[in-house]
């Protein structure tokens, strides 16, 4: 018989202070990107508070064993985001943090778009807006085994313009599946420029609702805000739940942040340098 583990978000990072967690996280983008020449910082940047609530004090994960049947699910849609994934999971121990100087390498696990090849990675992402059918027949599946567990779907704005989500979300609705919880990084910025240029998604948090979803709207790169929304999903009320996260691109790095031509940048060691610069904490330890 199978020895029983009982999955504690967070695993052996539970007790340590989230903003370390978080410093650690950005060091390995930086150092993904440096090894590869390049990479989607500005998305890894972004999106870092939202992924350290997930990874490290929300997801319940088996580091030892990807194919746990009690872990929740973690499905990355917006699969170039695959940077932000491996970084925390590196430091949750999931992957040896040797493998970082390996991001994007010929027959490396750490394939800059995710696919599901790599240990851990729930589904292939990268055609956006797929996602979240499949987390929706995840959830579904959840359902009808009367699991525990949980479905949650990261996907970014841009997926949005997709026609498949909004069916995805009306089947969701109507099956009431609140056993499936939905992250939208809403940065404002896709590859062709600012979505409202595009094609404009707004008002989004009212199309939610319309489909029948408990909604929450959130500053994404705020830890507190986001720890209170993952904190407010956690029980059923019928219906499946939406966190809007509102984020800046390349968040906090001066010469990043917020710039409409950072979609995916090439890195070296000066920038690496630069950047750790700037993410040193005021009278703290350097980055």
């Amino acid at each position: 018989m199978a020895k029983q583990v009982t999955l504690i978000p967070g695993g052996k990072a539970a007790n340590l202070p989230l903003e370390d967690l978080l410093l650690d996280y950005k060091r390995y983008i930086f150092q993904m990107s440096e090894a590869a020449g390049s990479g989607y910082i500005a998305q890894g940047l972004c999106s870092a508070e939202v992924m350290a609530g997930l990874f490290f004090r929300t997801l319940r994960l088996d580091p030892q064993n990807f194919e746990n049947p009690d872990r929740d699910r973690f499905l990355l849609s917006v699969g170039h985001y695959a940077i932000s994934v491996y970084a925390a999971m590196v430091k949750l121990g999931c992957y040896s943090k040797d493998l970082l100087d390996t991001y994007s390498f010929d027959d490396s696990i750490f394939e800059m778009i995710a696919t599901e090849t790599t240990p851990g990675i729930e589904i292939s992402g990268g055609a956006l807006g797929q996602g979240l059918s499949r987390g929706v027949g995840v959830a579904l599946a959840g359902k009808l085994k009367n699991a525990s567990w949980k479905t949650y779907v990261y996907m970014s704005d841009g997926e949005m313009q997709e026609g498949q989500v909004w069916e995805a979300a009306m089947v969701a609705g109507n099956h009431k599946l609140d056993n499936l919880i939905t992250i939208v990084d809403v940065n404002g910025m896709q590859v062709d420029g600012r979505i409202e240029d595009v094609s404009n998604i707004e008002p989004l948090a009212d199309k939610w609702k319309s489909f029948g979803w408990n909604v929450v709207v959130i500053n994404g790169n705020n830890l507190n805000e986001v720890l209170t929304s993952l904190e407010m999903v956690q029980q059923p009320n019928g219906k499946p739940s939406i966190i809007i996260a509102n984020t800046v691109m390349g968040n906090g790095i001066s010469f990043l942040h917020g710039k409409t031509d950072v979609h995916y940048v090439k890195w070296n060691k000066e920038l690496s340098d630069k950047a750790l610069s700037e993410l040193t904490p005021a009278g703290g330890k350097k980055a």
